[in-house]
């Protein structure tokens, strides 16, 4: 830009690269970015995670992305017992036990992260990082040939990108610029104003709808589904292609009840691509233990493919397409 004659350049184009120049420089808090990803999307994807989420779903297969802030997590298989981290500690939060084993005093903690630098073992890690809309879309190039062979592009998650809306909204514009399919991953659970902006240039919406009862819902989530189902409601009405994306929690939502409501709900708002049915797993239950927390739901059974089939039926008559799986 020093190098543009002033003279040669428009006064809107000017300021058309001004904002963008500005726009690429914005920053999102990062969990992480997860390269040639093939079940956010259609294609190959990479699929990039943004910090902080206001439902708190005792699900999640995520927590590391719930708060809004970087977490230290702790990787207690990895601990080498050097003691670095204890040397360089100022809170005195690294415990020693009477077996030799590590562990950390998260009340003490106050997430300064020098553990973490000096622990070359990645025993203590806080991989969220601030990125730019410029960083993150470099990374997110370097796969463009898998995404022009395979239809993909770039998936923006969480937690809820919706909490980082105008990095979200920034990022995706970043994208559309450079040819690239967008997709986000959300809850719905925003202002609808705030929602707004991030449609503008996304191609294709992945929407999770987790229970119809807003009393459970709240049970469960932390959070009432009001705002989720009117979010819903309005993005279908305004022509924006959507997958809505269930996850079936045994005891939770896997009732006929339920997914008579949701069929019901979900006719008659609009075209609806298809609903895929996302069977309960424990795959983060080991990250609760690393930021040293309980799994809520660590004895509950795992849904049949039966009953699987069983609830796609019910939204099969509904007229609605239905997959098993993301």
């Amino acid at each position: 830009m020093a190098a543009c004659e002033p003279e040669r350049v428009a006064p809107a184009d000017a300021g058309c690269l001004v904002a963008r120049d500005e726009e690429e420089h914005a920053a999102g808090l990062v969990s992480s970015v997860r390269r040639l990803a093939i079940h956010d999307g259609p294609g190959i994807r990479t699929v990039v995670f943004l910090k902080g989420c206001q439902l708190c779903c005792l699900w999640c297969a995520a927590p590391e992305t719930q708060s809004s802030g970087r977490d230290v997590v702790f990787y207690p298989e990895r601990c080498l017992a050097c003691d670095r981290c204890r040397a360089a500690c100022p809170e005195e939060a690294i415990r020693v036990d009477a077996a030799g084993r590590r562990s950390l005093d998260r009340a003490r903690c106050t997430l300064c992260g020098q553990c973490a630098e000096v622990c070359y073992a990645e025993a203590l890690t806080m991989p969220a990082a601030w990125r730019t809309v410029g960083e993150v879309l470099a990374e997110v190039l370097c796969d463009r040939v898998f995404y022009d062979r395979s239809g993909g592009g770039v998936t923006v998650s969480g937690g809820e990108p919706l909490q980082q809306a105008e990095f979200t909204a920034a990022l995706l514009r970043a994208c559309k610029r450079e040819g690239l399919h967008t997709a986000m991953e959300t809850s719905g659970f925003q202002d609808w104003d705030v929602f707004e902006r991030t449609l503008t240039d996304l191609d294709l919406l992945l929407y999770d709808l987790k229970a119809m009862d807003p009393e459970k819902h709240l049970r469960f989530t932390g959070a009432s589904n009001e705002r989720i189902l009117e979010n819903l409601r309005r993005a279908v009405s305004r022509g924006v292609a959507t997958i809505i994306r269930v996850p079936v929690i045994p005891g939770f939502n896997d009732d006929e009840k339920n997914f008579q409501t949701m069929g019901r709900f979900l006719a008659g708002i609009g075209p609806i691509q298809r609903v895929d049915l996302l069977p309960y797993h424990r795959f983060g239950e080991a990250t609760y233990g690393r930021l040293g927390r309980e799994y809520a739901l660590a004895t509950i059974p795992l849904m049949t493919d039966e009953r699987l089939e069983e609830l796609a039926g019910i939204l099969h008559g509904h007229g609605l397409r239905v997959q098993i799986g993301g």
